[in-house]
């Protein structure tokens, strides 16, 4: 049961205090509903008026009992039969009262109150399996009719006799009857057509059969509750053309039967199992194979393969219903796409005609959503501009299949992906430039060129790019045929912005445009060339690109150098709303499950496949955009005031500084050799890292090259050695080589020891392949070592063992009382110099690197202790723990090591 009460008059005044201080509060009228149950106590909830005003609208008399809410507004009227609102069932009012309370996780004492009643439930199950009514003369009164069916799908049904089962189920024929087996004892499960002899499914006239029909034929008919062989007989009736009866797979339809074919269908589907399978897909991702063996199985749980096995053209059919299904939705057949009576033009003629996808109702379209022209401060740009982000996937892959490449998508080029005639023509003239090819950004981790390779190589299509907005809303996909080139992104970004029901617009009136990707810093060089050369006759999406505004995602940041992090990150841009272009990202776990059967169908079938699944994503965001919106637009108010607190706090903390700082612009300038530069970019650091200090040296080497004899047509100097002169090798790049090197061997070293503590086949291969790489990094050291020593004897090589080698660096020759060469004073000398500054700044280093791998291992230990429960969970953990424990003393290790040197 539950109750409506309004708020009282006392709490006004403390609601009314609360709006002064907040600017989260609201004037909306609301009252509290009240759920009631046996086993818990009262739980009470309070909600916004429906449809209410704020002010008491003139000439309405609220009623005598009904309370007046704060602002004057009232609860709605009630009828005279219900006694408060929600009486009447409704998903809005009511809320199952098995659940006390909000939810939360699962506990015991629910499954200890089940347990506690198990003997009454089996005994009830148990008396489902029989009828007191069992042969018992049956309503209809007939002589010697007796009750011997029964149904599985009507609830609280008699049972009846044949003939009356029959009457009762001429329009609902895939009920499953239950006849009595007189001879085993027990009710006996069979079709429709088997309840009595020459039963059958009549079409044409409501269930009655037709005085014109022939006779009945076979029929596999398809329901949520199994798969039927069951007879039908067609209406014969002669139609207006002079027909004997419709065509069958019309009359089919009429009836609620989707045809497996159109000439002389022998199967059909009910449209609610075709309705079931779309929602079940859409949301679970579960694949038609399985489908199809879970209704042969509840048709005969025991003899699955005797029942007809419908996978091949259930595949076909599904497919066909939902492209239906869409064209109807979306307006195309009632002729969206012809102009209205009376008018000269289409409802919205810029949206590509027989485009069938769901755009976000949200993101601002000029002439749809928002007026043609507005005059909006460039502070408040962010109000009207339009977020975009596109990412890479390598889960929607597609393997080779061995048919006839016939196959054509239903949506082909009208909804997510391209039209596959202009895809493959592109895929096939486009040539990929050198800078495409590379690694994107040299601080990057550059897997973007290689993810996909090694584990999706043998397949048709790698992957799919696809294109969303800010609010999750998919846009435009494009197929991967060898890894994720800036060409697609191009593709992506022009099939999304095709996609636009805006008409085209002037300067004046232009939406500002915002891209994200993950290397973006690469992907913008050239960007605009890309597009000329993709697509020479969009010039408006030339015009577009020209005054695009980008950024990279802030997750992917992390990966990118300080550089790219200064000048590329979203929180150092104005106006860009907390765009944080990770969108992509979110819709990728939703589709990764799909990619498993997608994977195996055709071309055309996997783009209708995604397409239908995408629409569903993109139609359920678009349903709760209010809601969200609404909760995001508290939260930010949330964070403006903290934001403003900080501001306040850090302007006085620099008032000096706030005057010439605010001056300058966030906007990244490009300087004469063409790099960007930020005014958040950092000039200096206290701590030089080690690749600084290297540059600084191989600087000193070259410009000590350029002052030599040599260099200005002397003889060579005695002093110095002739590899000085030659340029056949860098002192300070080698004595880095070898630092490297010893890194290595400690970190050979530490995974053995933690080996020999907790032996893991994982630890193995680890050891394994460091060794394989420590191996080949010593050969080239040893190589560049001959050419700096050619006199020095070269120390004993272990190739199964790399990590006992000597690297013979000054620093060791000088531990262990080597005798340094004679030949090469000036060049020892160099070489001391060097790998003490690369010492200094590595002993500089190392301290952080032992810092940031403590503050990691805290970070795992109090992640395992937090968020992980049971036995299961923290075993998982453990090894995170171990792995963080293991570069901790790693760290320590090398920084003693390099201490004690």
């Amino acid at each position: 049961m539950k109750s409506v009460r309004s708020k009282k008059n006392q709490n006004v005044s403390r609601s009314n205090a609360s709006a002064s201080t907040s600017m989260l509060a609201t004037n909306v009228p609301t009252y509290k509903i009240t759920y009631h149950t046996d086993s818990s106590a009262p739980q009470s909830e309070e909600r916004y008026l429906a449809n209410a005003t704020v002010a008491q609208p003139a000439g309405i008399d609220p009623g005598p009992d009904v309370d007046m809410i704060e602002g004057g507004a009232s609860l709605p009227f009630l009828d005279a039969h219900e006694e408060e609102p929600g009486a009447v069932p409704a998903y809005e009012t009511t809320t199952p009262c098995d659940e006390k309370g909000a939810k939360k996780r699962q506990n015991v004492a629910h499954m200890d109150e089940l347990k506690a009643e198990q003997a009454v439930f089996l005994d009830t199950l148990l008396s489902l399996h029989y009828s007191s009514q069992l042969h018992t003369p049956c309503s209809c009164k007939v002589d010697a009719r007796i009750r011997t069916v029964a149904c599985t799908e009507c609830l609280q049904a008699d049972l009846l006799c044949p003939q009356c089962w029959l009457n009762k189920h001429r329009t609902m024929p895939t009920h499953w009857a239950l006849i009595w087996n007189a001879k085993e004892k027990f009710f006996e499960k069979h079709d429709f057509c088997r309840v009595m002899k020459n039963a059958s499914v009549a079409l044409g006239h409501y269930g009655e059969r037709c005085p014109e029909a022939d006779l009945a034929r076979s029929f596999t008919l398809v329901d949520r509750n199994g798969i039927h062989a069951t007879a039908i007989k067609f209406c014969r009736c002669k139609t207006v053309d002079g027909e004997r009866g419709a065509p069958a797979f019309q009359q089919l339809l009429r009836a609620g039967i989707f045809p497996g074919s159109v000439q002389d269908p022998k199967t059909g589907y009910t449209l609610g199992l075709l309705e079931y399978y779309r929602e079940e897909r859409n949301q679970g991702k579960g694949s038609a194979y399985n489908f199809v063996h879970v209704l042969q199985r509840m048709a005969d749980p025991f003899f699955a393969g005797a029942v007809p096995d419908i996978y091949t053209n259930f595949l076909a059919i599904t497919r066909f219903h939902q492209y239906l299904d869409l064209l109807m939705q979306r307006g195309h057949a009632h002729g969206a796409d012809v102009p209205l009576p009376g008018e000269a033009d289409r409802p919205y003629p810029n949206r590509p005609i027989g485009f069938l996808g769901m755009q976000c109702a949200a993101c601002p379209e000029r002439g749809v959503n928002m007026p043609t022209i507005v005059n909006v401060p460039k502070y408040l740009r962010h109000l009207i501009s339009q977020h975009m982000t596109f990412d890479g996937n390598f889960k929607a892959n597609l393997f080779y299949k061995r048919d006839d490449g016939s196959d054509t998508a239903l949506t082909d080029g009208n909804m997510h992906f391209p039209a596959q005639q202009e895809f493959e023509r592109i895929s096939k003239e486009y040539v990929i430039p050198n800078e495409d090819k590379e690694v994107p950004c040299k601080a990057h981790i550059g897997s973007i060129r290689h993810q996909g390779h090694t584990k999706y190589g043998n397949v048709a299509v790698s992957g799919v790019v696809g294109s969303a907005c800010d609010h999750a809303v998919l846009m435009a996909f494009i197929d991967m045929l060898a890894g994720e080139a800036f060409a697609l992104g191009t593709y992506a970004q022009r099939e999304a912005l095709r996609h636009t029901n805006s008409p085209p617009h002037g300067s004046e009136s232009a939406t500002p445009l915002v891209m994200s990707y993950d290397s973006y810093c690469s992907f913008v060089v050239n960007e605009l060339k890309r597009a000329t050369e993709l697509f020479p006759e969009d010039s408006w999406f030339h015009k577009m690109l020209e005054t695009v505004e980008g950024q990279i995602p802030a997750d992917h940041i992390n990966g990118h150098g300080p550089d790219c992090q200064c000048v590329w990150q979203a929180v150092y841009f104005a106006c860009r709303a907390h765009f944080h272009g990770e969108t992509a990202e979110m819709i990728w776990g939703f589709l990764n499950a799909l990619g498993a059967s997608t994977r195996q169908m055709t071309g055309g079938a996997r783009h209708d496949i995604i397409n239908f699944v995408i629409d569903a994503w993109n139609t359920r965001k678009v349903l709760r955009q209010a809601e969200l919106l609404a909760r995001e637009r508290a939260d930010a108010l949330q964070l403006f005031e903290l934001h403003m607190a900080v501001l306040e706090d850090l302007s006085r903390q620099h008032t000096t500084e706030v005057g010439d700082w605010s001056r300058l612009s966030r906007t990244p300038t490009r300087s004469a050799n063409g790099k960007l530069g930020s005014v958040y970019q950092h000039e200096s650091t206290k701590v030089l890292t080690i690749e600084n200090v290297l540059a600084s040296l191989l600087a000193e080497e070259r410009e000590k090259e350029r002052q030599s004899p040599r260099a200005i047509g002397s003889e060579p100097t005695a002093s110095l050695p002739q590899w000085v002169h030659d340029g056949t090798a860098s002192l300070a790049q080698w004595v880095h080589d070898g630092m490297d090197v010893e890194s290595q061997q400690v970190l050979v070293i530490a995974f053995l020891n933690s080996h020999r503590k907790h032996p893991l086949q994982e630890t193995w291969d680890a050891i394994t392949k460091l060794r394989d790489t420590l191996n080949i990094a010593l050969k080239n050291f040893r190589e560049h070592q001959r050419t700096i020593y050619p006199r020095l004897k070269l120390s004993a090589l272990d190739v199964d063992e790399p990590e006992l080698t000597a690297i013979q660096l000054p620093s060791y020759r000088m531990k262990h009382g080597q005798r340094m060469t004679t030949d090469a004073t000036d060049g020892d000398s160099q070489l001391r110099h060097a790998e003490i500054k690369l010492r200094c700044s590595e002993a500089d280093t190392g301290i952080l690197a032992v810092c940031a791998a403590s503050l990691a291992l805290s970070a795992t230990r109090k992640a395992r202790a937090d968020d992980y429960r049971g036995q299961v969970g923290k075993t998982r953990t453990e090894r995170n723990v171990q792995n963080a424990e293991l570069m901790k003393f790693y760290e320590m290790d090398m920084y003693m090591y390099r201490l004690y040197l």
